[in-house]
């Protein structure tokens, strides 16, 4: 079966922390609610793809974000600057628009800031002939990702009167989403799991599973055979709400409604943008030569490659003649594998300022 297409979300402004709950995380918001028009002037000269926007900084500074997307194609083993450049993504864009809770197919670029590095990647295990399960993996660097991904299968009760879980049924090709990896939510809401809200497997005991679908995507080591507790595991992002993003939002309890809003907890931690899975979220920028290798996720040859040569530099020109110069660290890596092609991501930020401190031109640059 195809995959949808997926859906850009509109930018909620509540979610933007204009207004609103206090029970989910949001992104730290536009200072003005959605207008860009700070007096700034914006010159991309990078011949990528690149956006900026005003935006209220964890600390309460009114900044500058300037993001740049390159776009690669994946030919063979190389990769070499894609003659189309995906744009900027100011929003998540989700697989099933219409259901109450979606993974996120493409995520948002749309942040202050990352710490280290995300590496996501889209797409389906796929083998060239019927298999019941395979192995799928990510290598970055000398980090080594798998991802085992079964058939078609269900829980049922076993003789002994436990829960287990069947047999696989043979596939080619298996979306790699949370949908099919282990958690859930009842359909109470009583129990949760937040790690993935949208998978499978949770319930309030385990005669609920008979006969529903089973987890598919399970890690190679802690193979998935009852109706126990699993960790999540997936290639995808993750959204703001599922943990462990919510908890690096910070405490939002009555004292920061009353004494801090619209400015984040004070325990805020930058690893609230980090939307990668855990396992994939790097210690440090992506680096030029970093080999890339992903492996049973397309026909064929392997996607292998070096992260190319790329240099973005911005220069930050003031009303009191104050020049200041940037370096813009690759913080993001998406591979889209149906496709074969990648996206790298970069950002400044950069203070507005006041008086004669403030900001009045943008300009990014860039060397291959």
């Amino acid at each position: 079966m195809p995959e949808p297409e997926p859906t850009a979300v509109p930018v909620d402004l509540a979610a933007l922390g204009c207004s609103g709950g206090r029970d989910v995380p949001r992104p730290l918001s536009w200072r003005d609610c959605g207008s860009t028009s700070v007096g700034v002037g914006f010159a991309n000269l990078t011949g990528f793809a690149a956006v900026d926007t005003p935006y209220l900084a964890p600390d309460g500074r009114d900044v500058v974000v300037a993001m740049v997307k390159v776009s690669l194609d994946l030919r063979g083993n190389s990769a070499v600057v894609a003659t189309r450049q995906r744009p900027v993504r100011l929003a998540d864009e989700v697989y099933d628009p219409d259901a109450d809770h979606s993974s996120i197919r493409m995520p948002s670029d749309l942040c202050v800031g990352k710490r280290g590095a995300d590496v996501v990647v889209v797409g389906s295990a796929r083998s060239t002939e019927p298999v019941a399960e395979m192995l799928v993996g990510v290598a970055v660097g000398d980090r080594i990702v798998q991802l085992r991904v079964h058939g078609e299968r269900t829980y049922f009760r076993g003789a002994t009167g436990r829960v287990a879980i069947g047999d696989a049924a043979p596939f080619s090709q298996k979306p790699i989403v949370y949908e099919r990896s282990y958690g859930g939510t009842t359909a109470d809401h009583a129990r949760v799991e937040a790690r993935n809200p949208v998978g499978r497997g949770v319930a309030h005991d385990e005669g609920e599973l008979v006969d529903t679908p089973a987890p598919q995507i399970e890690h190679p080591a802690r193979p998935i055979t009852d109706a126990g507790v699993y960790e999540p595991v997936g290639f995808g992002a993750i959204a703001t709400s599922w943990q462990p993003r919510r908890g690096h939002y910070g405490t939002v309890d009555d004292a920061h409604m009353r004494d801090r809003l619209p400015l984040a907890p004070l325990d805020y931690d930058l690893r609230f943008n980090n939307c990668a899975h855990p396992a994939l979220q790097l210690d440090a920028p992506l680096a030029a030569g970093t080999q890339i290798r992903v492996e049973g996720m397309t026909l064929g040859t392997p996607i292998a490659f070096a992260l190319p040569e790329l240099s973005v530099r911005a220069t930050a020109r003031f009303d009191d003649a104050a020049i200041d110069v940037i370096d813009a660290p690759f913080d993001t890596l998406l591979i889209d594998a149906d496709a074969r092609v990648a996206e790298l991501t970069c950002r400044v930020v950069v203070a507005l300022g006041r008086g004669k401190r403030r900001l009045r031109e943008l300009r990014m640059e860039s060397r291959t």
